[in-house]
């Protein structure tokens, strides 16, 4: 029954009534479907598949055409003349055709075509990670608005509250029951307020502007429409274990996965790069024609010859060049799996440093709502002997200050422990699934 009396007492000080707004899950896929930068990471995506069409056409033939027309002027000095030379001007055409299959090349080709898989494979997670970033900007800007709509409703309430007292004291003063000092406290503890309105609703705009930049919306505001939900204050979900959450981020984080993809199409360039050391083995074949006009011997007249067989090419020697591919390749290669490395730790002390900081946030978030609660109780006691005469206008304007601060404590608590939740869920990856928690 008390719980029930303090419930209807607070309701008036800090009612929370609900209206339409954008919910958190309605930003993201706003987000996620108007971004630059998600369109800019798809595209990345085409141009690895383009790499990946362009490596696989190594295992296809080669066939080209190529031909000629021009006017030939020619001048020879013959061994059995030569106190004569022999000049003639003739049109010639000339046509070949030559095809080319690559048999084998110690490997590179397939090492190649690797490469651009894992390279495609990389572009993708790579998208993911920008997904996953903007909805962590997403996510901390939502809560910063709903904190701030939180805070101008208690800096209004506040202020209502103080101009009731005002006007009160003012009646009172009238009527000789009160010094005027007491009605300037009001009126000042009443500005206050009011500049404490002014100051949440720019915190509001600005964290809508964010929000807005965020879903590429063309006003720099956002419309009434997509404001952000109030704040319900509900039963919060269970933390979870350091361990499960650990070992979900190291096999889903997209940044982690993309690492591990470049690795291993570092590994396929430094395979192709030594398969490039051994000979190549092609079967090749090539027709050619050719025809000259107004030659003097015998005009109008056509050659053609055909070749069809196995070609061989091994570069003995190209100054380094080619070893030193396979030096760069195994650099890169080490090189990422110190950042590899480097990324496994941070990633780490991220889930736990979040973890531990959603279990304290969520003790104190049950304190600061009791504290709420008690100092609710408090204050309208005070209030009531206030009217009666039985305490001072300081003892009330300290009451009422307390009020505001455990209301304030109260809602930022419970956002950061909404905030810290949902950034746990974003750390380890969880917020890509389809079934988001």
């Amino acid at each position: 029954m008390k719980k029930a009396v303090l419930l209807i007492l607070l309701v008036p000080m800090f009612g929370n009534a609900q209206t339409r707004g954008l919910t958190l899950a309605e930003l993201r896929a706003r987000v996620l479907s108007g971004s630059p930068s998600v369109q800019e990471s798809l595209q990345r995506i085409e141009a690895a598949n383009a790499v990946l069409k362009q490596a696989r056409s190594a295992y296809l033939p080669a066939v080209s055409l190529s031909g000629y027309s021009g006017y030939v002027e020619a001048s020879a000095h013959p061994d059995f003349s030569l106190s004569n030379r022999y000049r003639e001007n003739m049109t010639q055409t000339s046509g070949s055709l030559e095809v080319s299959w690559l048999l084998f090349d110690g490997f590179a080709r397939r090492a190649r075509t690797l490469a651009a898989k894992y390279g495609r494979q990389q572009s993708r997670e790579a998208a993911d990670e920008t997904r996953r970033l903007l909805i962590l900007s997403a996510t901390v800007s939502f809560r910063q608005a709903q904190l701030a709509r939180e805070n101008i409703q208690t800096a209004e309430q506040d202020a209502a509250f103080n101009r009731k007292q005002e006007d009160d004291a003012r009646k009172r003063f009238d009527a000789g029951m009160l010094p005027e000092a007491d009605v300037h406290n009001f009126s000042i503890r009443l500005l206050l307020a009011e500049n404490s309105a002014a100051q949440a609703r720019l915190n509001y705009q600005t964290a809508g502007a964010v929000l807005a930049q965020l879903m590429a919306l063309p006003e720099a505001q956002l419309p009434e429409a997509l404001h952000p939900v109030e704040i319900l204050f509900e039963a919060l979900a269970p933390v979870p274990e350091m361990t499960s959450e650990l070992e979900y981020a190291l096999s889903h984080r997209p940044d982690f996965q993309a690492v591990a993809s470049g690795l291993q199409a570092l590994e396929q360039r430094a395979r192709a790069a030594k398969g490039d050391l051994l000979p190549q083995i092609a079967l090749a074949g090539e027709l050619n024609y050719t025809e000259s006009e107004d030659y003097s011997v015998v005009s109008n007249f056509g050659d053609y010859d055909s070749f069809v067989g196995v070609v061989a090419k091994w570069d003995l020697f190209s100054g380094g060049r080619k070893l030193g591919a396979v030096r760069e390749a195994s650099a890169e290669m080490r090189a990422l799996e110190a950042q590899q490395e480097a990324l496994r730790l941070s990633i780490r002390s991220a889930v736990r440093q979040l973890i531990d900081e959603a279990k304290t946030a969520g003790e104190i978030y049950v304190r600061q709502k009791k504290i709420y609660e008690l100092t609710a109780q408090v204050r309208d006691s005070i209030e009531k002997a206030y009217r009666a005469g039985a305490v001072s206008i300081t003892r009330l304007n300290e009451a009422q200050t307390d009020l505001v601060k455990a209301r304030t404590g109260y809602s930022s608590s419970y956002i950061n422990c909404l905030l810290m939740r949902n950034r746990i869920d974003i750390d380890t990856g969880r917020v890509l699934c389809p079934v988001e928690k």
